[in-house]
């Protein structure tokens, strides 16, 4: 009867101990410039593993977004490669795969964090949460397929 108890109690001092590191992030990003060496605000591989996926076997780079997004963390990863290799990080994130299909092209849920022209109809399209992460995930279709993912944190 008192495991129960102390399951909640210790998932919570985990959430309570998890938003101080990404609040610390948040203001570590906000803090960097492009002359900071290293500097996590263009380490895409720190950036996905501090939104709760892991870095592909590929190089990645961190692209502006639409302005104005008025969240206090709100970077966009992008990568692209050969489909194997894209395919094996789609596996490791997501392990259903990602089945649903933009039925047209520029769709809101994109548009709002990755900006008009990026996803196209057809494309592979994610989105949820890696709590208190937000994310939008774009997967083209393109013999070498890009990849961009969209992470924001409501949390001021």
């Amino acid at each position: 009867m008192t495991s129960a108890p102390n399951r909640r109690s210790s998932m919570g001092r985990r959430r309570f101990l998890h938003l101080p590191a990404v609040g610390a992030l948040c203001l570590l990003a906000a803090s960097c410039t492009h002359s900071d060496v290293p500097s996590i605000a263009d380490d895409g591989d720190m950036l996905l593993s501090e939104g709760g996926f892991t870095a592909p076997d590929l190089e990645t780079r961190v692209v502006d977004g639409p302005a104005g997004g008025g969240s206090s963390w709100d970077p966009v990863v992008a990568f692209s490669g050969p489909a194997a290799e894209v395919e094996a990080w789609i596996r490791e994130n997501f392990p259903s795969g990602i089945e649903s299909r933009a039925y047209e092209d520029d769709m809101q849920v994109a548009v709002e964090r990755l900006g008009e022209g990026v996803q196209m109809k057809g494309d592979r399209l994610a989105h949820g949460v890696h709590d208190p992460i937000w994310f939008v995930v774009v997967v083209g279709q393109e013999e070498e397929p890009t990849v961009h993912v969209a992470m924001w944190s409501p949390v001021r």
